[in-house]
């Protein structure tokens, strides 16, 4: 463990252990997810035949590439640790007493940044108008694990999805404790009643909840935001396995602007008080670096000779990449 927090310290100083290993391509694609990919508005565009047709392109080219990746066992070794970790993330508001009373805490944040706002129109507009997301995070780290297959990154995809994946799951399962234990009254008027059903009379109803179609997100799962831990971890990950310096491309410098800037109008829109984002992006960083002996920064996969051959086809691995493909297009298609 000493070893594996070296490397990731030696990181963060600027002694990157990848050095020179590093493709610009990836960093420039990465900075088109995060910068101009969210003023599309793809997202409006989903169902479309054009945009269907793109995503099964991509899926289709994803598979091909797949097909002809040389490092099948560097990946597979690390891919039951990838699973796992999603399996520990996939893991609770019907028992606040004042559901429907609104009596919200003073967030002196939310109050600064609406007199800035007021004040400075620009300011609102640089904050507002640029319209990255969740999604378009979690696409910029997607897209990091995807490079290795194209030889971006000396890195395992499934490795670094294992260190991302339980960093979210052990700190959303100190989100599930805190908001459990403590609840606080939503910012936002009418939350409750917007969102979910009455409120259940029995134990029977209470559990049929669970299952039920819920109409909106969360109220009363604030501190610590549970979007934040995800805002803060893909710009961790891109720090830790892909520093590039900022005249090559520093996606990791954009990524964090892009936390800031969804901190700030999750705030402002009273989705979140602005200490539940603070707590999330500092759990997030230390929960990071706990994890580190998941898969360290000094974990670089040695270079491969040009001509060597390529490992055995790992059936399963693209059975279950084409199924998942498959999975998603078809929702995506559905919406």
């Amino acid at each position: 463990m000493r070893a594996s927090m070296t490397a990731d310290q030696a990181v963060s100083d600027g002694e990157d252990p990848a050095a020179g290993r590093l493709r610009f391509p990836l960093g420039l694609m990465l900075n088109l997810i995060l910068l101009v990919a969210p003023q599309l508005g793809l997202h409006g565009h989903l169902g479309s035949l054009w945009l269907n047709s793109v995503i099964a392109a991509g899926g289709l080219l994803l598979v091909c590439k797949l097909a002809s990746f040389p490092r099948r066992r560097d990946e597979m070794r690390h891919a039951p640790s990838c699973g796992a970790g999603e399996l520990l993330h996939l893991g609770t508001s019907a028992s606040d007493r004042r559901k429907y009373a609104y009596v919200p805490l003073q967030d002196n944040a939310e109050i600064g940044l609406l007199w800035l706002f007021q004040r400075y129109l620009l300011l609102r507009g640089l904050v507002l108008g640029w319209r990255v997301d969740m999604h378009f995070l979690l696409y910029a780290f997607v897209a990091l694990c995807l490079s290795v297959a194209w030889d971006q990154v000396p890195y395992s995809g499934f490795g670094m999805g294992t260190r991302f994946m339980e960093t979210i799951a052990w700190t959303h399962l100190i989100w599930t404790l805190a908001f459990m234990t403590t609840v606080l009254p939503n910012p936002r008027p009418g939350c409750y009643a917007r969102s979910f059903p009455p409120v259940p009379a029995d134990w029977r109803e209470f559990v049929a909840i669970g299952f039920s179609a819920k109409r909106g997100s969360g109220c009363n799962d604030l501190v610590v935001s549970g979007h934040g831990v995800v805002y803060a971890a893909v710009p961790l990950a891109l720090s830790t396995f892909y520093p590039l310096p900022a005249w090559r491309g520093d996606a990791a410098a954009v990524a964090w602007l892009a936390v800031l800037k969804l901190c700030l109008q999750e705030t402002v829109d009273k989705t979140h008080y602005s200490v539940d984002m603070l707590l999330a992006v500092v759990l997030t960083a230390l929960v990071w670096h706990w994890r580190s002996p998941a898969y360290p920064a000094s974990a670089v996969l040695p270079a491969r000779s040009r001509g060597s051959p390529k490992d055995p086809l790992p059936w399963g691995l693209v059975a279950l990449v084409v199924g998942v493909l498959v999975v998603v297009f078809v929702g995506v298609a559905g919406t």
